[in-house]
């Protein structure tokens, strides 16, 4: 017994140099800053709801009233097809539209942020360095949200961010909740592909103000996202 002891204590002694060492330094973080660009309407909007209430075929038709149905009188829309819309990464619109005759009302309990509950929104929006116009373009985002709160004020995203330098080989992926009713979100980074392989980190996003140069349909939404990544 006493040898065993005397054995195990060398071993330990002699054997201990060898474990690698633990660093208490935190990783070093590198900081990107890019700005996301959605376009809900329009000729060539950039994001198309594909399940909801806008493809249930009860409501087809009826939605978004561009005719009178019994319920509210028709509104003046250019395309069917841009009213889903209605909540996008920018938020939701009021639940008034503009009539030929005037403002219209949905009816009690149809709001429309609760009629989108639950839709999903698929996306390929562009990618600049800065937020103004003719800003460069350095990469897509292509992922989709869930309209995932009744009052309409958060998106679930999951979408990666593919990078124009390097023929797109590298990108960065988000996940996490989108919250439109307060001045920041924050997405966690979970991975990446190129130099960003197994890369971590979070995202801060925030709504960007558009001026009337940037507005051409009313649809547009830009986001600020600053994220903080290792790799």
């Amino acid at each position: 017994m006493g040898s065993l002891v005397k054995f195990s204590v060398y071993m330990l002694i002699n054997l201990a140099p060898l474990a690698a060492p633990v660093s208490t330094q935190p990783e070093p973080h590198h900081t990107l800053l890019f700005y996301m660009h959605e376009v809900l309407t329009g000729p060539n909007p950039s994001a198309h709801a594909m399940t909801g209430i806008v493809n249930n075929p009860t409501f087809k038709g009826l939605f978004p009233f561009a005719k009178p149905n019994g319920m509210a009188s028709p509104v003046q829309a250019t395309d069917n097809d841009n009213i889903p819309f209605v909540i996008g990464l920018g938020g939701p619109v009021t639940n008034v539209f503009q009539t030929g005759s005037g403002r219209t009302q949905l009816p009690f309990g149809s709001a429309l942020r609760h009629l989108m509950f639950g839709t999903i929104t698929v996306f390929d929006n562009e990618l600049t360095e800065g937020y103004e116009s003719g800003s460069n373009l350095i990469g897509k985002a292509q992922g989709f949200y869930v309209a995932s709160s009744i009052d309409g004020n958060s998106q679930c995203v999951l979408f990666t961010a593919m990078f124009k330098s390097g023929n797109y080989v590298n990108s960065l992926s988000f996940f996490g909740v989108h919250r439109t009713g307060v001045s920041e979100s924050q997405l966690a980074i979970v991975g990446g592909t190129g130099k960003y392989v197994n890369a971590k980190g979070y995202a801060k996003v925030t709504n960007v103000g558009l001026n009337d140069e940037q507005v051409t349909y009313g649809g547009e939404t830009l986001l600020e996202i600053l994220a903080y990544v290792t790799y």
